[in-house]
């Protein structure tokens, strides 16, 4: 006897998918020297700076505050940390 394969169901996300649309195609842009930064700077084949976007914030995750947890109202120190340490 012979084993019959099991039913092969289209799973429910493929039948909810469209195609992507079509993609846009962007100038090409160089890096050239800026001479008075001494850093690069990108222009696109115009000759016009292509805006860059900031840079991002260090962040300040590890910052921790002084804790009071003493019965006379100090504050506990020597085990808080400011800033972070990556």
């Amino acid at each position: 006897m012979q084993a019959s394969a099991p039913d092969r169901a289209t799973p429910w996300g493929v039948s909810r998918m469209k195609p992507f649309p079509p993609a846009e195609v962007l100038p090409v842009a160089r890096a050239v020297l800026d001479a008075e930064s001494q850093t690069a700077v990108w222009v696109d084949p115009d000759g016009t700076l292509v805006p860059t976007l900031d840079k991002h914030k260090r962040s300040e995750t590890s910052k921790e505050t002084t804790t009071k947890t003493s019965m006379d109202g100090n504050s506990d120190e020597g085990s808080d940390q400011q800033g972070d340490s990556d």
